[in-house]
């Protein structure tokens, strides 16, 4: 499956400040081009209407950690993390389908490209309050990822607190992909939000 998406929403609609559905379908017209549905409570109900929102914009929708729920409703694939269920099995279940995973260091990167991932996030980038993390990596880290990944020819996602503030000194160490969550979710104008992070920041 070819692979060339930029900015890549992480969709808790716990988060939401406004109506998830509503805050969903103005990042998709905004220019999300990938979106994760990253809810731990079960939510048959919102999570349809994601998937349909998504279908409808011709925007993939990745499920996180639960491979299972991403097969049974033929969603266009799953992200899994360090902790959930091992990349390489993951890949089998998700035959023809893409598959993301959770990286933090060089090594666990060549470990996700020896599973024939399809793209890695890597971070955190900057502290996160969604994961709980109060600090980010180093430059050092962030760039030798991106030289990493390039090598490899493997997609990677800057995660982990990113907003425009931010988004300068990350293109300045090679990333050209994002992965956003609270600033958007939590936004009073979600659509500005996205489109701020397309412009760079600006």
């Amino acid at each position: 499956m070819s692979f060339d998406r930029r900015l890549y929403l992480l969709f808790t609609p716990e988060l939401c400040r406004h109506d998830p559905d509503e805050t969903l379908e103005a990042a998709l017209g905004a220019g999300v081009d990938l979106v994760q549905w990253r809810c731990k409570r079960p939510n048959r109900e919102g999570f349809e209407r994601a998937h349909d929102r998504c279908l409808a914009r011709r925007v993939p929708m990745i499920v996180n950690d639960d491979v299972m729920l991403a097969l049974r409703s033929e969603s266009h694939g799953a992200h899994v993390g360090q902790d959930d269920i091992p990349a390489d099995a993951a890949r089998k279940l998700m035959f023809g389908r893409l598959l993301g995973v959770s990286t933090h260091d060089l090594a666990q990167i060549r470990a996700a490209r020896d599973a024939r991932a399809d793209y890695v996030g890597f971070g955190p980038c900057h502290a996160t309050a969604t994961k709980g993390y109060e600090t980010g990596l180093s430059d050092d880290a962030i760039a030798a990822a991106v030289e990493l990944c390039g090598e490899l020819r493997l997609p990677m996602f800057a995660i982990g607190g990113i907003a425009p503030q931010n988004l300068p000194r990350l293109a300045m160490l090679g990333v050209d992909r994002i992965a956003v969550s609270s600033f958007v979710l939590g936004h009073e104008d979600p659509a500005a939000a996205v489109r701020q992070l397309r412009r760079g920041g600006r």
